[in-house]
């Protein structure tokens, strides 16, 4: 049996039923998250000019687009709503994919279509996580990272379409085959600064669902083109992991995602966290220099972040592509420097800083914080990072399946692939090195033994993951220093939001009364995330009438 034949077997005759109850909790609140991601999305200019070409474009149709729930076709819709949910970096993520832009928005475009009750819909959705996080990670050792890849969009969709469209095993297999015929690769320039970024998910996403729509009328497409010599491992990955794609319906990724609590890439979350922990604790101290909260951004001299190897190599990425005359909201988003500004600045990083008027209005006093901020790699973080992962997946374990030759010529052309980019060199690696603990340093050879690689225990099965005890831990450690002398410090493991915070529900709906509530009115923001959170309890029609935007003068907060 293919991949492919595989999935679509798992997809046909799942339902909702199958689907433990956490597992249905978290997406719930993902669907609470991303709507709240699509609110943030529309104040910014690439979001505005989605909106406006959905609407040029658009005939009136059966599908929501948010905000406002406007009646849209099929693809303008999908094209409005998985573009806003992306356009801010504000979306939940998972192991080891972003896939709420498609997960939430396709079940929910076609189950309007046809009529679908709630149940197919949320299992549809999770369907769509549990693929595009495996593929992610069949690709994790490849070109691309994170929301690049915009390919698990198109598995994503067609799995998610083919669910609520109630196609068989036979149909789902080509349908999946049909949307990865073409699959996406998507190229940095285009990702890193322009507003180009917002269609990484809604054109795959689209292209995914009109897959599964071919299939249900009689098109066929291959099965084997995932681990085919000349298919998709082949050109997207340097060492393809066929493992990852295993366990289906006995681990669940889903039990992974985090919600973000701030527009941007997860790498920042904790740096925000410690940076807004300082801030409230001085305001609680009754630290004179504290305004409503805010930091007095003209005292601060320096700051100070210690990071794990993710965080740096993102900020290092995003310089490249920074346009210092016309900030971009795109690449704030990876830049951790310009993200400490603003939060210094406006004392907190929502949507309404990532406007085009606010960052032209601040541009200079922006750019002048973040010439103070300085970015170091703290190797005890790296490590801390990947024994998490190593808790819930065994690592050692996975990488037994792997051949050397083949992972060291993986790690060659990932260096090649990264040659233009700030990465760490021997002086560098040697001083990480130094600078661990006697047990993380035994930790690292045993993981990366020649001994253990040779082990080869072959077999590994992604379904003996403890999902639901995995942590993601992107430590940061801030440490602000003011004119005065005094120095001020906290240290962050887990974002708020994501797996291990006690508080991680409260996130999506943060999030969403913060960035809807505008728009919305308090009161409706409030009710549409009861509705929300008991999904299944309602109708795709309650849904839209609980969204649907109320104008009018907004609400006191």
């Amino acid at each position: 049996m293919t991949v492919l034949e595989d999935i679509a077997r798992w997809v046909a005759g799942l339902s909702c039923d199958d689907i433990p109850e956490r597992v249905r909790e978290v997406a719930r609140n993902q669907l609470v998250s991303v709507l709240g991601a699509m609110h943030a999305g529309a104040g910014c200019a690439g979001g505005r000019a989605v909106i406006e070409t959905a609407r040029y474009l658009g005939a009136e149709g059966p599908c929501s687009s948010y905000p406002g729930g406007e009646r849209r076709a099929l693809d303008q819709a999908l094209l409005q709503n998985c573009g806003l949910s992306m356009a801010l970096d504000y979306d939940d993520y998972l192991f080891l994919a972003h896939t709420g832009h498609s997960a939430v928005c396709v079940p929910m475009a076609v189950g309007e279509m046809v009529g679908a009750d709630t149940d197919t819909v949320l299992a549809a959705q999770v369907a769509a996580n549990e693929i595009g996080g495996r593929l992610g990670g069949s690709v994790v050792l490849g070109p691309h990272n994170g929301q690049m890849w915009a390919h698990v969009h198109l598995l994503g969709a067609a799995a998610a379409a083919s669910k609520v469209l109630g196609l068989d095993e036979e149909q789902t297999a080509n349908a999946l085959g049909i949307a990865m015929a073409e699959p996406v690769y998507a190229l940095f320039p285009g990702f890193m600064g322009p507003q180009s970024k917002l269609l990484i998910a809604a054109t795959p996403a689209i292209t995914g669902t009109t897959a599964a729509f071919l299939a249900s009328n009689g098109m066929t497409g291959s099965r084997g083109i995932i681990e085919d010599p000349q298919g998709f491992w082949a050109h997207f990955s340097f060492v393809g992991l066929p493992f990852m794609m295993t366990g289906l319906g006995r681990s669940w990724v889903t039990d992974t995602i985090a919600f973000k609590l701030y527009p941007g890439c997860a790498y920042i979350d904790t740096a925000m966290d410690a940076l807004f922990d300082i801030r409230d604790t001085k305001k609680r101290d009754s630290w004179p220099n504290v305004d409503a909260g805010v930091l007095d951004p003209k005292r601060v001299k320096r700051v100070r972040v210690e990071a794990s190897l993710l965080t740096t190599a993102m900020d290092a990425m995003s310089h490249g592509y920074m346009d210092t005359a016309k900030l971009s909201p795109t690449n704030i988003n990876f830049s951790l420097s310009v993200s400490i500004a603003i939060g210094l600045l406006a004392g907190e990083l929502t949507g309404a800083e990532l406007t085009e008027g606010f960052l032209d209005a601040n541009r200079e006093e922006i750019l002048i914080l973040a010439s103070r901020v300085e970015l170091t790699h703290s190797a005890p973080l790296t490590v801390r990072f990947l024994r998490a992962i190593d808790d819930a997946i065994d690592l050692k374990a996975a990488l037994s399946q792997l051949d050397l030759k083949l992972l060291a010529g993986a790690r060659h052309r990932l260096g090649e692939h990264l040659s233009g980019v700030a990465t760490m060199g021997r002086r560098e690696a040697l001083e990480a090195w130094k600078s661990l603990s006697p047990t993380d340093r035994a930790y690292l050879r045993g993981l990366f033994s020649v001994r253990g690689l040779l082990g080869k225990a072959r077999g590994y099965d992604l379904g003996s993951a403890s999902f639901e005890e995995l942590q993601m831990p992107f430590g940061a450690r801030v440490t602000v220093e003011l004119d005065d002398g005094s120095v001020h410090e906290s240290e962050k493991l887990i974002p708020r939001g994501a797996p291990g915070d006690p508080d991680r529900f409260s996130v999506p709906e943060s999030k969403f009364l913060r960035e809807a509530s505008g728009l919305m009115g308090v009161k409706s923001a409030r009710e549409a995330v009861a509705v929300l959170r008991s999904f299944e309890e309602h109708s795709l029609a309650d849904v839209h009438e609980c969204m649907a935007t109320r104008l009018g003068p907004p609400e006191v907060k």
